[in-house]
Parts: C-alpha cells; structure tokens; sequence
C-alpha cells in the first residue's frame, strides 16, 4: 500500500542515534535527527502532570526521546511529570533531579541534550531556569494530552526517527539558486528497514526541492553548500518537491539502515533553494521524518527515467510545445523488478509528463506514472505497480512550452528544466557500478531519446 521530535543524541553499546533540536515548522511537529518518544505520540507532550506547558514544552522537545515515560537508551531516569523532576537525583540524593538538570543544561563539558544536538536556546534556558529558580512549584496548565494523536496525515504509522540538520540554512540575499548539503548518520542494534517518509519543509518560500541519498560516507551535519552534480555517486532514497506529501512504502518493502555502528547508514540531504526575489534573511531548517520497522521482505531503491540530455528551443513548434520521448528497452539484468512509486519531476516550463512500460509479450501500457497537466507547485508520489520483464519497453515523455524567449536546457537551477520520473522499486540493484540516474543518462545504460 501506498500512502501519498524530539531526540536526544546518544550512544549506548551497539547503537549510534543522532538528534539534533527542534525546529518551527510549516508543516508542524519538532524538528530531531535520530529516535523519537513513542510516548509522546508523534507530537509535543506539553503540560503533563503538574509542570507548566512552557517548561514541558522544552523537556518534549529536546529531552524525552529518552528521558521518556520509560526511559530510553541507558537514560537513568524519565522527565515527564512534576514527580520525575521533584525525585532525589540518583547522582546526588541531596538534590533533586531538577536542580541536576539545570546544571547540565549549563555545563559546557557534559551538556544536555549532548552534542551533536544542538543547546537550549537561551530563552529555553531561562525558562527551565526561572521554573527551577521559584522552587519548581507544581502547575494546574491544562496544555492537553497529545498522546492520542493520530499518525501524520497520509501515513498508517508514527515517525519514529528524523533526519535534520544540526543548524538552519540562511539563504544569501544575492543568491538566486544555493545548493545545501547535511548528513545524518544512522544504525541499529536490530536490522531494521525505513518503511515511511514525511518531509516536514520549514521554508516553502526558497526550498525549492530536496533529495535525500545514502551516501558512502559520513557528511557533515552542518548545512554547507555543495555541488548539484556529486550526488550522482550516491544513492537516490527520496525527492520532494512542492505538493509531494508522505510516502508509505508497500508492506513487503524497505530501505534499511546499517546494524554495523561501526559503518553506520550516512543519509545526506542535498537542498536546492531559490531566491530569485532577493528575500533577506530567509533561514530554512526543514527535516524529514521517519517510520522505521523489523526487516522487510525486500530492500528498496530509486532510479530515475527520462533524459539528462535535451535543449528546449526559443521559438515553440506548432501546438506551442516542446516534446521529448525517451525509450529504455529493459536488459535481461533488469528484469524482475517491482515499481510501486514514480514521481514526475520537472521544473517551471514543464506542462505534461508520463511514464508507461510496453510488455515484450505484447498486451497493453502499463503506466508508470502520469501527469497530463504538470504543475511545479503541485507534485506528488503516484502509486503504480508494474514488475519488469526483459525486452520491455520503458518511455517517458516530457512536454514543455517555453515563454522565457531563450532555449531552456537540462539543469539543476531553477531557470534549468528536468525530465526526471523518479520510481520506487524493488528488489534494490545491488551493484556497485549502479547509478539512479543511469536510465535517464543515455546510451549504453539509458534511455535514447527523439
């Protein structure tokens, strides 16, 4: 089936979990990198017995995804209620957990929540500190319970871990197109599969697409700028553009995150902004959530038809549009994968796009994923469900009218146009040579296009 947050950072024998602090969000939920309060049910736990919302708020948001209800990941105790902070300190029974916890809130050397999270902001700090300075008194906020919300809209599960980056991005003022990079690395005592994706975008006003690779090595967690092209090294896992929603992946499939601590999982998400109006100040911190599971029957992966290779001419033919067919035959290595996503992905010219596979045996298209009137702002992940045989056929074809008075060419700029269907399959190809973009990149490998 297809269906279109706060963490703390610790490493505990086996197990490396990255988190990072939270963030607003346009989409709402707290922003972390690494395993998320199953007792907080997806949401912030705010106002729960006798602490005030503003003090609960914070505790949520950067300290009980494992100071949780139980605790998790070797946290000695849990600081949900009035009562867990009230407690005798297991450190020092002299004190109680509250006064202990300010000082390590304070503590440059052994701060909580631990790097690579990111501090208490300050006001944050002040209003921890101002709670504890009165005597922690005990609250009557009636904040609500957030336990029982349901998962995020589009999804049957509740993420529980998310990909952020340690700092938000500032678009510079003059810059038109910026391509961001953050990494977060990831692993499990337990083999475990990603079985669910929920992009949460901070700034619709300059994030213009994000596709998260695996890479073959750990990417710093600090958004940097970085080249559109190195990505085509690493591994397509997920894109987004404007409209994409939550991606469920089928029961049978998953992408799997490393059990070695050792060799953890490096995701890095590459981050295109655009900021054609000049806006100043504009920052971005957006993340994206994770479902996670028991190993599924298959592992997933990415691959993008289409074409690399295209100029799109100044003066429009008769009808006004520009149109481009592109034809893969499947070799007999490819053979017996299952496609159950596509996402049609072009940029501001594009106007229609589709994706069918023609069976060697004969018989009728199967589509693999169509969008007759394409909208930049409106796309999405479309469920389709086609297994592969050698010797089909696999077209794409893009349509475009260009009113920009200049011929438009393949590219990653904003100003650029793409002819991309990325598609969801499985089982994952697992040679080392593979590309997600080879069947887009033209002979020998992809596509020829007309």
């Amino acid at each position: 089936m297809l269906r279109p947050w706060l963490a703390c950072g610790v490493v505990v024998p086996g197990v490396l979990l990255l988190a990072g602090a939270c963030g607003g969000s346009s989409s709402g939920g707290p922003s972390a990198s690494g395993p998320l309060d199953e007792d907080a049910g997806g949401g912030v736990q705010a106002g729960p017995a006798g602490l005030p919302c503003d003090v609960a708020g914070v505790l949520a948001e950067h300290c009980q995804s494992c100071h949780a209800s139980t605790p998790q990941f070797g946290a000695p105790m849990p600081l949900v209620t009035w009562d867990d902070l009230n407690a005798p300190s297991r450190a020092d029974p002299m004190k109680k957990v509250y006064e202990l916890a300010i000082e390590r809130v304070a503590d440059e050397r052994r701060r909580m929540p631990p790097s690579p999270n990111a501090p208490l902001s300050d006001a944050e700090q002040k209003t921890v500190a101002d709670w504890t300075a009165a005597g922690a008194p005990r609250s009557t906020d009636q904040c609500g319970d957030p336990t029982d919300k349901p998962p995020p809209e589009g999804l049957s599960c509740t993420p529980d871990l998310s990909l952020a980056p340690e700092s938000a991005w500032e678009m510079p003022e003059a810059a038109g197109d910026e391509y961001v990079c953050w990494g977060v690395d990831l692993s499990k005592e337990q083999a475990t599969h990603v079985t669910a994706f929920a992009p949460v975008i901070d700034n619709t006003e300059i994030t213009h697409h994000i596709v998260l690779y695996e890479a073959p090595s750990a990417y710093s967690r600090v958004p940097t700028r970085c080249s559109a092209g190195s990505a085509i090294a690493w591994r397509m896992v997920l894109g987004w553009a404007p409209g994409v929603g939550p991606l469920e992946l089928p029961p049978e499939a998953g992408f799997p995150i490393s059990t070695d601590p050792a060799r953890p999982t490096h995701y890095v998400a590459q981050m295109h902004y655009s900021n054609p109006t000049g806006k100043k100040g504009a920052k971005d911190k957006s993340r994206i959530d994770l479902c996670t599971s028991a190993p599924r029957q298959h592992e997933a992966d990415v691959m993008a038809f289409g074409s690399q290779s295209f100029e799109i001419p100044a003066a429009p033919p008769a009808g006004g549009r520009y149109t481009i067919d592109c034809a893969l035959t499947v070799p007999a290595a490819f053979a017996g994968l299952h496609f159950f996503a596509a996402m049609p992905h072009m940029h501001q010219i594009g106007v229609a796009m589709s994706t069918k596979l023609t069976p060697a045996a004969g018989g009728p298209d199967v589509d693999l994923g169509t969008m007759p009137s394409f909208s930049f702002d409106s796309q999405a992940w479309l469920p389709v469900s086609a297994t592969t045989k050698t010797g089909d056929v696999i077209r794409t074809s893009c349509s475009w009218t260009n009113n920009t008075g200049a011929p438009v060419r393949f590219g990653e700029k904003t100003g650029d146009e793409m002819c991309y269907s990325f598609s969801m399959y499985y089982p994952r190809i697992k040679s080392s040579l593979w590309s997600w973009a080879a069947p887009a990149s033209g002979p020998p490998v992809g596509a020829t296009c007309n």
